[in-house]
């Protein structure tokens, strides 16, 4: 094996990885310094959706955004509420689209090189970081890690929730969706431990992605899903259909406290970092900040901060013991929430972007009385621990 000296390595080409990437080569000080990607080659190979909301001809990744829609909808007990989004819109990105454009981009920077191999060891020296991969040794100034030990953090959170889906594409007979809105919740199904719902993305009046979402403990297996979703087809839309594909993953969702820096030393990027949002599984947008964040720390040579907890992550920790303890009330309070304040506001709050203002008046609609018994389950502080970048 050879030593190869990288300015920058990142362990993990997935969404943070390449995010990441092109942030460092996409800033202005960025003079050609080599970075180097190490991945096993499983990242690329998911069929995976990014979504998220944004305000049209603002957002980096534009380009690649494939459906947009102007408005969501909300499905309750009682009915389905579609509300106007302006000025924000919600964007669909296919994970197959995003890894073309990456990997064209690192073919277009001849300092930028991508090695699919397995990084089996992180070593802080004096001069940097020295990784080794199941083919070579590499030597770095800085280093960035996407990887993250489930076990570990699932036995130290005082709270580990996962939010399963499992989703097909499908093509229906009749054109029954409405193109123009995206479908966030609709609780509408079986609600057999946990919370569920219905998450769907129309591509057209008779195309879309349909997945049934879990928020529980409980892992379900592939065909509760697909009883499941072939039963909300059959009963909301009433017409045969045809299976084009289909997709799945679980998300964690704990109010473990990730840290900035791995076990050795090197930067936690993407769910290593906790850029999840802890109640409701969006990452893209949080990645995408967080990298341009970091390119510009490492470009100018200053220190990158460590997190600091703010009242957003008592929010989510509340939230998510009502998801644990209390799923039928943390289902009811969402109902609320989308019942009684705008979707922009919403939205602007799920973005950690208001004011305290903004929030105690956004509390006072919902019901006080399961938040209150709550509280006090939450004195105890979750762990903050940092998690060796690779572990078995």
């Amino acid at each position: 094996m050879r030593v190869n000296d990288y300015d920058i390595i990142i362990t993990g080409a997935g969404c943070a990885g390449m995010q990441l990437m092109r942030a460092f080569i996409q800033d202005p000080l960025y003079k050609n310094q080599r970075i180097l990607l190490l991945d096993d080659g499983k990242s690329a190979q998911q069929l995976k959706s990014w979504c998220f909301w944004f305000t049209e001809g603002e957002h980096p990744y534009q380009h690649l955004i494939r459906k947009q829609w102007d408005y969501l909808t909300i499905g309750t007990d009682s009915h389905q509420q579609t509300n106007f989004i302006n000025p924000y819109k919600y964007g669909y990105i296919n994970s197959s689209d995003f890894f073309d454009f990456h990997f064209r981009l690192i073919n277009q920077h001849p300092h930028v090189h991508y090695r699919n191999e397995l990084t089996i060891g992180a070593l802080k020296t004096e001069n940097g970081f020295c990784i080794t991969t199941d083919k070579a040794i590499y030597q770095t100034n800085h280093f960035f890690s996407s990887s993250w030990n489930q076990k570990a953090v699932s036995k130290q959170a005082s709270i580990y929730l996962q939010q399963q889906f499992y989703g097909w594409v499908i093509k229906t007979a009749q054109p029954v969706f409405n193109e123009n809105s995206a479908t966030l919740m609709d609780f509408c199904v079986n609600q057999q431990q946990g919370m569920s719902f219905i998450y769907l993305l129309p591509f057209s009046t008779d195309t879309a992605l349909v997945e049934f979402t879990s928020f529980t403990d409980k892992h379900y297996d592939n065909q509760h899903f697909e009883v499941s979703l072939a039963d909300y087809i059959n009963i909301r839309f009433k017409t045969s259909y045809s299976i084009l594909k289909n997709e799945s993953a679980v998300i964690p969702m704990t109010d473990f406290c990730f840290s900035r820096f791995t076990e050795e030393g090197g930067v936690a990027i993407g769910t290593a970092a906790g850029m999840i949002k802890p109640t409701t599984g969006y990452a893209f947008n949080r990645i995408l900040l967080d990298s341009v964040y970091l390119a510009k720390q490492v470009l100018s040579e200053n220190k990158i901060k460590g997190f600091q907890k703010t009242r957003f992550h008592f929010y989510d920790r509340l939230l998510l013991k009502l998801l644990e303890k209390k799923p039928k009330e943390a289902r009811n309070i969402l109902q609320t929430l989308f019942n009684s304040i705008s979707y922009q506001r919403i939205l602007q709050f799920l973005d950690e972007d208001t004011h305290l203002g903004e929030e105690v008046m956004l509390f006072s609609k919902l019901p006080k009385k399961s938040f209150i018994q709550t509280i006090p389950e939450l004195w105890k502080q979750p762990a903050s621990i940092t998690i060796p970048a690779m572990h078995t």
